[in-house]
């Protein structure tokens, strides 16, 4: 049996079944990817969460916008839906594969350039983390927006039952973010946080971790890209 049905509110729907949807399928599905940019950049606990929080950030912004448009033409998209969300499926997952494949390489080249262990270049790198540590990582964003174009099941169930209902674009877009709200609040945001933990407990091995992070990242990209070619 569906939840859906049994709450009235569509609002209070959208967040339940987002924290549903998060505490098991959300975080299978994101885990590793968050894992392996994690590892990639070499994160401790508090970064891995900072990370893990604009990837969710990310995935919000996307499902807000899909929550919009779906909102905008919401008397067209029953009767389009059929024909229109399969390929976007398909070319959305192909540009999250592309994006995740860039983001990995780059982390690749960068945990393969030769560390200067200089006092001079220590003291530099020093500066640099504490300039950088308000800053904004674009990478676990585009990461996450990019991810959250590929619409989940849940979602797109949820926009296509409430969509003509509510009958705006800013309430269909509502449903969307209060969804990737109850998503994010889930177990991906503690386990991102422990993975960059533990991944610190090995610094001998840090360049190591960071080169397999970023290879995972385009192992996961390319099997994206592969699925999504097979499946047009």
């Amino acid at each position: 049996m569906s939840l859906t049905p049994e709450i009235s509110n569509p609002y209070l729907g959208s967040f339940t079944i987002g924290l549903l949807y998060g505490l098991g399928v959300c975080t299978a599905a994101c885990l590793p990817y968050v894992a392996g940019y994690i590892a990639g950049t070499g994160a401790d606990f508090r970064k891995g969460v900072k990370a893990t929080l604009l990837f969710s950030s990310g995935r919000i912004l996307a499902y807000a916008l899909i929550g919009a448009l779906i909102g905008f033409f919401s008397e067209l998209v029953t009767l389009a839906v059929q024909d229109a969300i399969r390929p976007f499926q398909v070319y959305s997952s192909m540009v999250f594969g592309a994006i995740t494949i860039v983001i990995g390489i780059t982390l690749l080249l960068k945990a393969r350039k030769p560390v200067d262990c200089s006092l001079q270049s220590t003291s530099t790198l020093a500066s640099m983390k504490r300039l950088n540590r308000f800053g904004f990582d674009f990478g676990a964003f585009s990461l996450g927006l990019s991810r959250g174009l590929v619409i989940c099941p849940p979602l797109l169930a949820l926009l296509l039952l409430y969509a003509l209902p509510v009958a705006s674009p800013l309430g269909s877009m509502t449903l969307a973010i209060l969804f990737g709200l109850g998503t994010a609040i889930s177990p991906l945001l503690l386990l991102g946080g422990v993975t960059g933990w533990l991944l610190n407990k090995a610094p001998l091995f840090r360049k190591w971790i960071s080169m397999a992070g970023a290879a995972v990242l385009i192992g996961l990209g390319a099997l994206t890209i592969v699925s999504s070619l097979s499946a047009i």
